[in-house]
């Protein structure tokens, strides 16, 4: 992984944390495929599109693998 991916991956990481603690299994609720199998791509770069931008450059498994990391180390 390039360390600028690595970089960006820890910013949003940083970005997600608060969010996710508020709200712990709320939060992903939103982000789920309309089945709630797993985490939608699409739906998180909606979500993160007017927030935070420069996120969407990291593609959907750097995506998908942050906000899991997010999950598990912020959700009680």
């Amino acid at each position: 992984m390039a360390p600028q991916t690595m970089r960006l991956r820890a910013r949003l990481l940083e970005f997600l944390k608060f969010r996710v603690l508020a709200a712990q299994e709320a939060f992903f609720s939103d982000l789920q495929t309309d089945d709630g199998s797993a985490p939608d791509p699409a739906r998180f770069r909606r979500w993160l599109a007017p927030l935070w931008p420069e996120a969407l450059v990291l593609g959907d498994e750097e995506l998908l693998a942050t906000l899991e990391t997010a999950r598990r180390l912020y959700v009680n």
